[in-house]
């Protein structure tokens, strides 16, 4: 594959030994159903066919589709489908099949889009194991008062419970990335957070400023005065930063602070 088709789509190819490890990680049982995101050449999913599971694979580029369909042609419980997966029907996908397991390594440039369009629907799936950057691993899994939390970190905990699994290395790719890449468990919570449409805005305006009080950290449309008073109102100190609060007092504020 041409250099810059790998660019296009955001494409490395991982090893084999790697990639049976990560396949050995995901937790399905018999007879699970397992959606797959970009499975390029099928590293991940040559491995994941071996049990007795049923795959569907979303593949962007009709060059790794074509392959794949030849690779495991043989292979009755292989269903491959030709989109982006943002383009994906998602919720059809989740309504026909009873809780499955989404995986994947999924491509840097547009990992945390799709990290977003999944979370409001993990309560349907049984959890997603898959790569993203070590970075945005980092972001996604960080607890409230360490450097790496933020909006995403937010976002995420709303609807998992989260752990990093492996941090794997460039050379374990073909071509190699400049980054870290890391494994990650995200399943459902017990309870996850019940919150309105806009309330990720809100939280991603909070950190505008991370590194100010949070009266003086939301962007452009939240007025001082009123972040202040409704950080009196809870009785929370003044001096608090949007990096200490976990996604229930993010709700907590959001509600003090909403429009009538």
């Amino acid at each position: 594959m041409d250099r810059a088709r790998r660019r296009k789509f955001g494409q490395n190819f991982l090893d084999v030994p790697t990639a049976m490890l990560i396949a050995g990680d995901l937790p399905a049982a018999d007879g699970d159903a397992v959606l797959e995101i970009g499975p390029g050449h099928g590293a991940l999913t040559e491995h994941l066919l071996d049990r007795n599971i049923e795959l569907t694979a979303v593949e962007i580029d009709e060059q790794c589709v074509e392959f794949l369909q030849n690779k495991f042609k043989g292979k009755s419980n292989f269903n491959i489908v030709n989109l982006d997966f943002l383009q994906f029907d998602l919720q059809a996908f989740l309504n026909a099949h009873d809780k499955p397991w989404v995986t994947g390594n999924l491509p840097y440039n547009v990992s945390t889009a799709i990290i977003a369009e999944l979370m409001p629907r993990l309560h349907m799936t049984k959890g997603f194991m898959g790569m993203v950057q070590l970075e945005v691993a980092e972001r996604i899994c960080a607890e409230p008062c360490s450097s790496n939390y933020g909006s995403l970190s937010v976002l995420v905990s709303a609807y998992a419970n989260t752990q990093i699994l492996r941090e794997i290395g460039p050379e374990h790719f073909t071509p190699k990335p400049n980054v870290d890449s890391a494994t990650m468990l995200l399943t459902p919570r017990e309870n996850p957070l019940l919150a309105p449409a806009d309330f990720f805005d809100f939280v991603r305006s909070a950190f505008t400023q991370k590194r100010k009080t949070l009266a003086n950290s939301f962007g452009a449309g939240y007025n001082k005065k009123q972040v202040q008073a409704a950080i009196e109102a809870l009785d929370w100190p003044t001096t608090i930063r949007a990096e200490e609060l976990s996604p229930e007092k993010f709700l907590e504020l959001y509600n003090v602070m909403k429009p009538e």
